[in-house]
């Protein structure tokens, strides 16, 4: 396969791959190179991993928070987040009372037949479902590369310590800016025969602003009324004013 636009990455991460692609639902590659990215930008804490959900996912839903790994267990393998009846995945992310500026997105995934290859992404729609994905035009498309890790399905290892199973994401951050709730859709992969998708690692970088409730107070001044200081200086008097 051509992995023409894979670029090395010269900066502090992790990973070995870095890719650029396409937005408003049409295909294509930047040539400029992404702003580099650091674990410093890990929006880990941001995810409200108690409520992140997933349609048509084959494990129980209590696994589904560990796909989002701290860094001292990226390397980490299982549980593997597999589908359950066809290749298609769609998680729902919520940021807890934040608003994120997202840079990019990192995933560690099969590297074989269980590749996923178009995702699709949306801010702020947590009502996509199967049922309207395909009418909903995506703010991204991610073309992701045959890139993963190899293993027989039957003995996935514990972990494996190797960078070269990780793939960078940039996002367009002008497009994911004010994110509250991040919709990822895995429409397909590599391998047309088979009908699963294995994932083993996701993770989002970016910056966040926590969102405040403090009420907000309105202060209005009022335009005096000239009977109101007929009035107060009546009553000052021992009298009442009624007008002029």
């Amino acid at each position: 396969m051509d992995f023409s636009n894979r670029m090395s990455c010269e900066d502090e991460h992790f990973h070995s791959h870095s890719h650029s692609h396409s937005h408003d639902g049409e295909e294509g590659h930047s040539h400029i190179a992404p702003t580099p990215t650091s674990e410093s930008l890990s929006l880990h804490s941001k995810i409200d991993t108690d409520h992140v959900t997933a349609l048509n996912l084959q494990n129980p839903p209590s696994e589904l928070s560990k796909v989002f790994r701290i860094p001292s267990e990226k390397y980490r393998l299982k549980p593997v987040i597999k589908l359950d009846c066809d290749a298609q995945l769609i998680i729902n992310i919520p940021f807890i009372n934040s608003h994120v500026k997202l840079y990019s997105i990192i995933l560690r995934t099969n590297g074989t037949k269980y590749c996923p290859k178009t995702i699709k992404l949306w801010k702020n729609d947590p009502s996509i479902d199967f049922d309207n994905v395909e009418l909903k035009k995506p703010l991204f498309i991610i073309s992701h590369p045959l890139v993963g890790v190899n293993y027989d399905d039957d003995e996935v290892p514990d972990s494996l310590e190797s960078d070269s199973e990780f793939v960078e994401h940039y996002l367009p951050r002008h497009v994911f800016t004010g994110v509250q709730h991040l919709t990822v859709f895995i429409e397909n992969i590599h391998d047309d025969e088979e009908d699963e998708c294995h994932l083993h690692y996701i993770e989002l970088r970016g910056e966040s602003t926590e969102l405040t409730k403090d009420p907000v107070i309105s202060i209005y001044e009022l335009a005096p009324n000239p009977a109101d200081h007929k009035n107060i200086m009546a009553q000052e008097s021992g009298g009442f004013s009624l007008g002029n």
